[in-house]
């Protein structure tokens, strides 16, 4: 972690790109700038499918389902104005494979029950689109299949299924030290649990399913399980297995056939070794990536093209994965330094991997000079496609204004206030506060 200071002194203050570039030069940051924005209107060739530009909208969870898991007026909603707004690769939310695997009551949850209030929110997206932007544009779905693991609610109370002890996330939920470790026998049942939620979603008609390994739930944990006894813990092997047999089972099943299969995938927890995962093992804090990119590289050999890559854990140290200004703590770093490295660990896999599609993070941060940001990683190879979380919910239609227009504008912009991380974690239901007022600031208010 870095504690170096720039001239904005902790917030985004930015008016011209001159100013951001001198202060990458000046910090010797990673961080590439472009004016060629019409690098974002690049297609993506993947297998059989066409992604029609080169900007994700990347997953935030809204907590906004109903009791069984079905998407509400407020998912549809959502996905509509994202669809409208332009991103040719849509990539949703956290979908539960269980019950008890959902992150709280409000999460979606895909099952033989509903699947058909699935499919309505996939034809909702495509359908949308084409009113938009013409017949033939057809934006990629990916959606996003998950266990929560020690993140668990039911019944609005914590209810932690962990793999493996880690002091540090321990103590910050209460979790006691006799708190039970779920068995192996758990955890190879889920490998079915996750071949039939990745049935149901080819069923409800999305292109491809995220099997997410990501920000410490139950699958990233076991990635970091050093000091698990058994099949699924202690050595590299051990570790990625559920991952790997369950995108196994999804590509050798009949029903599965032709479905795109990814994965978001940490690449550093910022949690010291030996329970974090992308950490050096010396000691400390630092990034080492030896782990992760064996990792990827099996995930090639298996045939996965398709990778949304990210950091840290929201609920331990939310300004890992998402940089901001204004928040319920102060970072030890400045958002500059958080972003810059989420973009170049991303482009260092990537140039290690060219073969692959890597979805960058870390731009919303950059508000209107986003644009050229990602632009300066697209033309420098550090990604593949430029992934815009927050600004999905914040300003929707931000694709659109860089394909169209060349530019974000910025009183539509998100601002980092991380209002919606806070309603993600007391109350589970998410949306922005600020340029969505109407609709979530009476929630936040309540809340």
């Amino acid at each position: 972690m870095s504690n170096t200071t720039y001239r904005n002194n902790g917030s985004f203050k930015y008016k011209h790109l001159s100013e951001l570039q001198k202060d990458i030069e000046e910090l010797r940051l990673d961080i590439k700038v472009s004016n060629n924005i019409d690098l974002f209107k690049k297609k993506i060739y993947i297998d059989n499918f066409t992604i029609p530009n080169s900007i994700a909208s990347l997953p935030m969870e809204g907590g906004d389902s109903s009791k069984n898991g079905s998407p509400t007026e407020l998912t549809y909603r959502k996905y509509e104005r994202i669809a409208r707004g332009g991103s040719g690769l849509i990539w949703l939310e956290a979908v539960s494979i269980s019950k008890e695997g959902r992150s709280n009551d409000k999460q979606l949850w895909l099952t033989e029950e509903n699947w058909t209030e699935f499919k309505k929110l996939n034809d909702l997206i495509k359908t949308s689109a084409k009113e938009e932007f013409g017949e033939d544009y057809k934006p990629i779905t990916i959606i996003q299949l998950n266990h929560s693991g020690r993140y668990c609610k039911v019944n609005g109370k914590s209810s932690p299924i962990i793999a493996t002890h880690k002091k540090l996330l321990d103590d910050r939920l209460g979790i006691s030290e006799d708190h039970p470790v779920v068995t192996d026998d758990y955890l190879r049942s889920l490998e079915d649990d996750f071949l039939k939620s990745a049935k149901l979603a080819k069923k409800a008609g999305f292109d491809g399913v995220d099997i997410k390994a990501c920000h410490g739930y139950l699958l990233s944990e076991l990635l970091s399980a050093y000091e698990r006894e058994g099949e699924y813990g202690g050595k590299f092997e051990n570790r990625i297995k559920l991952l790997t047999n369950v995108i196994d089972k999804i590509r050798a099943d009949i029903d599965c056939e032709g479905l795109l299969i990814g994965t978001r995938l940490n690449l550093y927890d910022a949690v010291p070794y030996p329970q974090g995962w992308g950490v050096s093992k010396s000691g400390g804090m630092d990034v080492d990536l030896q782990e992760p990119k064996a990792l990827i590289k099996i995930l090639e050999e298996k045939g996965v093209k398709l990778i949304s890559l990210t950091m840290g854990n929201p609920y331990f140290v939310p300004h890992i994965n998402k940089p901001y200004d204004i928040g319920n703590y102060t970072p030890d770093e400045n958002a500059i330094i958080s972003c810059n490295r989420l973009i170049n660990e991303v482009g260092n896999i990537q140039k290690t991997f060219p073969n692959m599609n890597f979805v960058g993070v870390g731009y919303s941060w950059f508000r209107s000079l986003a644009p050229y940001v990602g632009a300066g990683s697209l033309e420098n190879g550090l990604c593949n496609i430029v992934g815009f979380g927050r600004e999905g919910i914040a300003y929707p239609d931000f694709a659109k204004d860089i394909l169209n227009h060349g530019e974000m504008i910025s009183n539509k912009a998100c601002i980092s206030c991380s209002k919606c991380s806070e309603m993600k974690s007391k109350i589970g239901t998410c949306g922005c506060v600020i340029r969505d007022n109407k609709v979530y600031l009476p929630i936040y208010k309540k809340m």
